[in-house]
């Protein structure tokens, strides 16, 4: 054996460092290509070069940002490409005492402009500042902009240009960056088309949105007792008006990260987790009559379940051909049904078994409600379920995997709060391998194919921007545990048969979109799926796969919920393009 002190071993161990570090240079060079040339595209933007018929009114709130940050905030929208903007500065009593002057002289240097009003009134928060501002407004639009921001130059354009190619929309909002005192980006943020069940834990829309102005008035404005989450608070009452929104997939907002904003740390506003959940509280008691709000175990976000309005019954269909367990003295179908009886405790449920042909009993004899046998020669996973259908009597349908089991209390009330929403038709749990690592936190389609989003990854991995921990929606989830309100399931007359394998789980999501229901995905339902911690990817049927294609690929290669921003390749999800 040749010594590792051997000067030969010495540089060979030298240049394979050398190697892997040029190779990941490369990579690392290769994330961003887009972003950082739409980042150096805007130092040639020229302002005032173009004009829309209708008026975005910005609204400003200011109190005691440091002046060189307030400068380069204000400045931003001066140099908007667009000219049809209106800017609404407020001065909520900034007690610094260089804030007023400051104001006065940018108010004396712009006053032939009217496009710009500048305001000075007492104390009172950033929500009474901005209805100081927004009862300024003339725009058919508006927008809010923090004091210590910056607006990319093509901001106002690029939203007008969006507001009359969709046909007046009640709200658009577009990605957002982060730069520090420096100047410097960092943090990009692709935001997924609109979700409104995203919206109930995280208030995603941020920066940059623009709302109808009569819908905002309309509401009565910004509440002082939200302040802290006070733009929270309004997307929320106002998420049943809004039919039509759009999302831009560019970063036209640069939110500032410095020791006093969020964007750095929700340490640096502390009671900022405090005002979110009041906005939630609210949310929740105004349209569910009631439920719970609490800091979640991550550091900043809160957990929300809404009360279930209505008495439901929920069918659990379970399809099984008795397989043992690992174990090898029970059956997982047996492990299944036990688990599921233990840690549900609130809803109203019945369990639906369907066998393949009939399985002989052994000790352990599955707690079923109702066992149905189905008799075939070719096992046909959408037969099954749909067999299964037939023989349930419940409001919901859960169509659960033998080879699952619950590994967090009441996963079915948790799938329930979200598939109660009348626009949520199928909603999708949390999947774990016996290992911990994750199985499946939601489907999107890429040009490849539909994909589950960050596969194997270790358990307490957050995934993008918190996406493996906040309700959201989706494109699909896997029918391993997927529940969906039975009149929906009717309505599509249930699984397609022709796809007996492969595909028939996401081709009824699919559907489900197409009929105009949501497809959602709950962390909060949290199963262990037994399928097998080294597949990440099985081939499916060539048969299917070409049927599945020619059905959907048209349609849906680009996914809403997963955006066009971000790299479209399996092996690269979630690195910005």
């Amino acid at each position: 054996m040749v010594s590792e002190s051997n000067p030969l071993i010495k540089v060979k161990r030298r240049a394979g460092r050398v190697k892997r570090y040029i190779k990941r240079k490369v990579y690392e060079r290769s994330i961003g290509k887009q972003y950082k040339a739409w980042l150096a595209e805007a130092a040639t933007v020229e302002a005032d070069t173009v004009d829309f018929p209708f008026t975005i009114s910005i609204l400003v709130p200011v109190y005691n940002p440091p002046i060189d940050f307030l400068d380069e905030c204000l400045h931003s929208v001066l140099k908007q490409s667009a000219s049809n903007w209106q800017l609404i500065v407020v001065n909520d009593g900034s007690t610094k005492p260089e804030i007023a002057p400051w104001l006065e002289k940018f108010a004396r240097e712009h006053s032939g402009d009217d496009r710009i009003k500048v305001s000075t009134k007492t104390n009172g928060g950033i929500s009474s500042a901005l209805n100081a501002a927004l009862e300024q407004a003339t725009g058919e639009y508006m927008g809010m902009l923090d004091h210590d921001d910056v607006l990319d130059p093509r901001c106002i354009e690029t939203f007008s240009m969006v507001v009359e190619a969709n046909g007046q929309p009640d709200a658009v909002y577009s990605d957002e960056d982060k730069i520090n005192p420096r100047g410097e980006h960092f943090e990009l943020y692709c935001k997924p088309d609109f979700s409104p069940e995203l919206l109930l834990t995280q208030m995603y829309l941020c920066h940059f949105t623009i709302f109808k102005r009569d819908l905002v008035t309309n509401a009565g404005g910004l509440r002082t007792e939200m302040d802290g989450g006070q733009d929270f608070d309004l997307a929320l009452r106002l998420l049943p008006r809004l039919k039509n929104v759009i999302h831009i997939p560019r970063p036209l907002y640069h939110w500032r990260a410095w020791s006093e904003s969020t964007a750095l740390t929700i340490d640096a506003k502390p009671w900022a987790q405090d005002a979110a959940a009041r906005a939630q509280t609210s949310h929740i008691d105004r349209t569910f009559g009631g439920g719970t709000v609490e800091p979640s175990r991550i550091h900043g976000l809160n957990e929300v379940h809404p009360r279930i309005t209505t008495a439901s019954k929920v069918s659990v269909i379970i399809p099984t051909i008795g397989i043992k367990n690992d174990k090898g003295n029970a059956r997982f179908i047996d492990d299944c049904v036990a688990s599921l009886r233990k840690h549900e405790a609130i809803t109203n449920f019945e369990i639906v078994v369907v066998t393949t042909g009939s399985i002989e009993p052994v000790a352990g004899l599955t707690d079923a409600d109702r066992t149905v046998v189905y008799e075939t020669n070719t096992f046909n996973f959408a037969q099954a379920i749909n067999l299964g259908r037939a023989n349930s009597t419940g409001d919901y349908l859960l169509i659960l995997n033998d080879d699952t089991t619950v590994e967090e209390a009441n996963p079915i009330t948790r799938m329930l709060e979200i598939g109660q929403i009348d626009e949520v038709g199928i909603v999708g749990a949390k999947l774990t391998y016996p290992n911990g690592n994750l199985q499946h936190v939601g489907i999107v389609m890429l040009p490849s194919g539909p994909t589950h989003c960050l596969i194997s990854r270790p358990g307490k991995e957050p995934g993008y921007f918190g996406s493996t921990l906040t309700p959201r929606n989706y494109s699909a989830v896997t029918a391993a545990a997927m529940l969906i309100r039975t009149s929906v399931f009717d309505e599509l007359n249930g699984l397609d048969t022709a796809f007996a394998h492969d595909f028939n789980d996401v081709d009824l999501c699919l559907r489900a979109r197409k009929a105009g229901y949501r497809v959602a995905w709950t962390p909060y339902a949290h199963f262990t799926h037994y399928e097998g911690a080294s597949i990440v990817r099985k081939k499916p049927a060539p048969a299917e796969s070409s049927m599945f294609n020619e059905r959907w690929s048209e349609n849906y290669r680009v996914d809403p919920y997963y955006s066009s921003a971000l790299n479209q390749n399996h092996p690269r999800m979630y690195e910005a393009l």
